[in-house]
């Protein structure tokens, strides 16, 4: 399957709201990768109606930015991790483990599938005997070759939290409030230094043009940045590679994986999400040309890491608020891999 890495390089932040100011986002959500890409397309590239258009007609989908690991200042293939799918887990030992593991690596989503039970959607899969980078990321020993152990150590992602004092505002009362961001770092495993990185998957049916000019796009997104606070730094990426994963792809499957947010078209597609979690999106000002603020309408969305018992389609939806001219989209299309057991 084709995909991007978006490598940010060590100590790199970024801001990519998900309630307030005070939290963020873990992945880089669907929505967010698209709104940044339509502002490029308008302001530098063929006009964000020509990206809308194609997102909306099917013609390119691509999941939310996921998390990578790679050997830095190396072309070897990175080590794709997966949301943990939300189904039931016949085979938990250690419940506060359980707990903290969030993603799988793909060794181990590989012998997920074959665990999956799709009548039930239960799993036997043993996630105790396993390795972890971090707390969070599960894989397995051969992935973290040549001693699994140390990657427990270290981490190329975490959390900072810092105090800030809000300055452009008109509201009264009490100025300060914390600023949550993700920050990438790089880590040393036996003389090897090993960075992370977003990935974005995607498939498409665009003309050679068009498809350079979305390459184009997210290397003018990577150097602009994505998500908030850029003017001070953040959301940048040192580097743009194209990478293949081996995901199979099949059509007909029993389920499917969500991996980017979804908003579905209709009842149908909602009946055909079988475990899911449900978050709310939008809300945020625009504050535009001194006018008072503005506020785009929110929505309900499903997360990344949701099972479904179809491919559905989704739906870009209109969040633009009243009387304001020009419209302003959130993207809740649909990118899922099917769950299939080896042949």
């Amino acid at each position: 399957m084709q995909a991007i890495l978006l490598i940010p390089g060590n100590g790199r932040q970024f801001h990519l709201g998900e309630t307030g100011l005070d939290d963020s986002s873990d992945l880089l959500h669907s929505d967010t990768l698209f709104s940044a890409l339509a502002n490029v397309y308008e302001c530098a590239l063929s006009g964000a109606e020509t990206f809308i258009d194609l997102v909306g007609k099917g013609k390119l989908s691509f999941s939310s930015g996921l998390y990578a690991m790679l050997e830095k200042d190396t072309l070897e293939s990175p080590l794709l991790f997966l949301p943990k799918p939300t189904v039931t887990y016949n085979n938990v030992r250690d419940r506060k483990r359980y707990k903290n593991i969030k993603y799988f690596s793909l060794g181990v989503w590989h012998e997920f599938c074959n665990s999956f039970d799709a009548e039930k959607f239960e799993s036997d899969l043993d996630l105790s005997a396993k390795p972890l980078v971090g707390n969070e990321f599960l894989c397995l020993d051969e992935e973290l070759a040549p001693d699994p152990e140390a990657f427990g150590q270290g981490s190329f992602r975490s959390f900072t939290t810092n105090p800030k004092v809000k300055v452009h505002t008109t509201l009264q009362g009490d100025r300060l409030y914390h600023e949550t961001t993700v920050q990438f770092n790089s880590f040393v495993v036996e003389g090897q230094e090993y960075e992370g990185a977003y990935c974005v998957l995607f498939r498409h049916d665009l003309t050679n043009e068009q498809y350079r000019e979305f390459l184009a796009a997210l290397r003018i997104m990577a150097d602009e940045g994505v998500g908030g606070q850029r003017s001070s730094g953040k959301g940048q990426f040192r580097e743009v590679r194209e990478v293949t994963i081996d995901i199979p792809e099949r059509e007909g499957s029993a389920a499917y994986l969500g991996l980017s947010i979804v908003s579905p078209a209709d009842g149908h597609e909602f009946d055909a999400l079988e475990r899911y979690e449900l978050f709310v999106r939008g809300g945020g000002s625009l504050g535009w040309k001194g006018d008072e603020e503005k506020h785009r309408k929110q929505a309900r969305f499903v997360k990344e890491g949701s099972l479904m018992r179809g491919n559905i389609a989704g739906t870009i939806l209109d969040v633009s608020p009243e009387a304001v001219e020009d419209s302003i989209f959130r993207n809740g299309s649909n990118f899922a891999i099917p769950i299939c057991t080896a042949p």
